[in-house]
């Protein structure tokens, strides 16, 4: 298990790629769990209540699935599908771990009447460390430059940034 977080770290580090994860259906669904289940405590900040957080959740993970999917078939390589999910996935529930504690920071600072800074500094480079770790692993997935994962990767937020704001009003 330890060699597997290790792994998803050089990921986040951008030393080792899709490739180099097992080709598992089992960690597949493992790391599905664990990405879903990492994004409970900042979904229920953002919006609120727990319905809109679960429907949130499940519209997120299903797009980046399905998106996922339409880029390895278009490109005729879906035999990458799992592996590229998986680094996807695994990255992104790690990503999500420090979110919630910078929202909470952030609305808590705002409710003071104060400038959250360094809560919003650390939402952004989150958001952008994210986008380079997607385009990492769109890159390595496709065979292609960064520049070509960054450009998928950067479509894939601005997607995901639209359907996000379909699941009710924004806890404030």
């Amino acid at each position: 298990m330890l060699a597997l977080l290790d792994a998803f770290f050089r990921i986040l580090t951008r030393r080792l790629g899709p490739e180099d994860l097992p080709d598992s259906q089992f960690l597949l669904s493992l790391v599905l769990g664990a990405y879903m289940a990492a994004q409970v405590p900042a979904a229920a900040l953002i919006y609120g209540g727990a319905v809109a957080a679960f429907l949130a959740i499940v519209a997120d993970t299903a797009l980046l699935a399905l998106c996922c999917w339409v880029l390895l078939t278009v490109t005729s390589l879906m035999p990458r599908f799992r592996r590229t999910l998986t680094a996807l996935l695994g990255t992104g529930a790690l990503l999500a771990l420090p979110q919630a504690p910078l929202v909470y920071l952030s609305r808590a600072a705002s409710a003071a009447g104060e400038t959250p800074v360094g809560a919003t500094v650390g939402l952004l480079a989150l958001l952008l460390w994210s986008v380079v770790v997607q385009a990492h692993i769109v890159s390595r997935a496709l065979s292609s430059g960064f520049v070509a994962g960054l450009a998928v990767a950067l479509a894939y937020f601005l997607l995901s940034f639209a359907v996000s704001g379909q699941f009710g009003p924004v806890a404030g």
